[in-house]
């Protein structure tokens, strides 16, 4: 090796090294910005359809409410009913809390979060009966009676 002596590399190898570490990593930092860049450019996107599907149904739920009549008319020989989109706006907002805890929680503090008074007894049963429903599609776990949370993800199933 050029400039060894005794096993021990001179200054300008040294930097040399240096020079060629630094390049890669600067590389390899400007190759990140770009993914995060990317990536940050996608997640954006999908807020924004998140927030639109959001919207959409929180307004197809206020006409709904609002229209009684109109929601109950036939739509293709099938009939809407009010109390079926109430219920899944409903039930959205209490899957909502859920997401924001990402613990098990409550009945009442399900009811505070949502802004109502959790002393109500028809408040609370109200979340209640929305939870067992939850529960019984597989959308909600109730790690111990009384406490609801998320489902969590499964790993493979071995076999």
């Amino acid at each position: 090796m050029a400039g060894v002596e005794g096993g021990r590399m001179d200054v300008g190898e040294v930097l040399g090294l240096l020079d060629e570490r630094e390049a890669a990593c600067r590389a390899e930092c400007d190759r990140l910005v770009a993914e995060a860049e990317r990536i940050g450019g996608l997640l954006s996107v999908c807020r924004a359809e998140l927030e639109r599907l959001v919207t959409a149904r929180g307004v197809v739920g206020e006409l709904a409410m609002a229209h009684p009549a109109k929601a109950l008319a036939p739509l293709n020989g099938v009939v809407s009913a009010v109390p079926a989109v109430e219920s899944e706006v409903f039930a959205e907002q209490v899957l909502a809390v859920l997401v924001e805890r990402d613990r098990p929680v409550r009945c009442q503090e399900v009811v505070a979060a949502l802004g109502q008074d959790a002393t109500v007894a028809r408040h609370v049963e109200r979340v209640r009966h929305r939870l067992k429903k939850l529960r019984a599609a597989g959308r909600v776990e109730e790690t111990k009676p009384g406490m609801f949370t998320l489902p969590r993800a499964r790993g493979p199933a071995k076999g």
